[in-house]
C-alpha cells in the first residue's frame, strides 16, 4: 500500500472519554514522523542520497501514478504528506546505502479531478502557471492537469536531496509572486547527483507540456540504471 491504512470507522462516539462523543471518528495507520520533519531532525541542510533518496523518489512516484490512473490532481504534493510507518528503523543510525522503508502518502482531501478546478493550494507545491492565476484572480478557474503534480513533485525531491526547500524561509506571498515573474528561472544546481538533478529539472519545466507525465519519470535512467528503484534489472 502506498497510501496510509483505514483501520476502523466509528459512526457515532460514545461514552469515550475524550470530549467528541456524538462525533464520527476515522481510525488510520499512524506514522512515526513524517518527512519534513525527518528531514529538520536528521539531514538538516544536508538531504538524503543514494537508496534512501531513490526510495523517497520512487515511493512519491508511485503514489502519483496511482492519484493520477484515479483520473485525480493531488495539488497538494509535499514533504510534510508522506510519512514513515515502520517502526524498526533507527534513524539516528541509519545510512543512506541502507534504504528508507515504510513511506506512505497522507493528505489527499485537495485532490481533484483532472481539467476541474483547485479548492485549496500550497504555495511551495504550486506551479508557476498556477501561480500566475492565483495573482490575477483567477485560481478558482484555474484548469488542473497532470503537469501541476510533476511540478510538485520535483519541489519535493529537491527538498528531500539538498535538505532544504526550494524557497526556504520566504512567506507563502512571496513564494506566489516570484513563482509568477517572467524572469523565474528554476536552478537545482545544488543537487548533487547528475541523473537526479536531471530528473528534477524535467519535473520543473516552466512550460507544463514539457514535463514529463509520471510513466516517463518512473522510467528516468536515475531509476533504471541503478536497479533499486521501481524498476530493477
Amino acid at each position: 500500500p502506498m497510501f496510509i491504512a483505514k483501520l476502523d470507522f466509528y459512526k457515532e462516539l460514545s461514552d469515550s472519554g475524550s470530549g467528541f462523543d456524538g462525533f464520527s471518528a476515522l481510525v488510520l495507520e499512524a506514522g512515526s514522523r513524517d518527512l519534513k520533519s525527518l528531514l529538520a531532525q536528521h539531514r538538516p541542510g544536508q538531504g538524503f542520497s543514494g537508496r534512501a533518496m531513490r526510495d523517497l523518489a520512487a515511493a512519491a512516484g508511485q503514489c502519483i501514478e496511482a492519484v493520477h490512473s484515479s483520473g485525480m490532481i493531488w495539488t497538494d504534493l509535499k514533504t510534510e504528506n508522506f510519512v514513515i510507518v515502520d517502526e524498526t528503523t533507527d534513524f539516528d543510525s541509519m545510512q543512506d546505502s541502507d534504504g528508507l522503508k515504510g513511506i506512505k502518502a497522507i493528505d489527499l482531501e485537495s485532490a481533484m479531478p483532472i481539467r476541474s478546478n483547485p479548492v485549496d493550494y500550497s504555495p511551495e507545491a504550486c506551479p508557476p502557471e498556477f501561480a500566475r492565476s492565483f495573482l490575477n484572480g483567477e485560481g478558482e478557474e484555474f484548469v488542473l492537469e497532470k503537469s501541476y503534480d510533476l511540478w510538485s513533485l520535483g519541489m519535493m525531491l529537491y527538498e528531500l536531496s539538498t535538505g532544504r526547500a526550494y524557497f526556504e524561509g520566504r512567506t507563502p506571498l512571496v513564494i506566489t509572486r516570484t513563482l509568477r515573474q517572467e524572469d523565474f528561472e528554476p536552478d537545482v544546481s545544488a543537487v548533487q547527483d547528475d541523473k537526479l538533478r536531471d530528473l528534477i529539472s524535467q519535473c520543473m519545466q516552466l512550460d507544463p507540456r514539457k514535463r514529463p507525465n509520471i510513466a516517463l519519470f518512473l522510467l528516468h535512467p536515475y531509476f533504471i540504471t541503478t536497479g533499486v528503484g521501481p524498476f530493477s534489472f
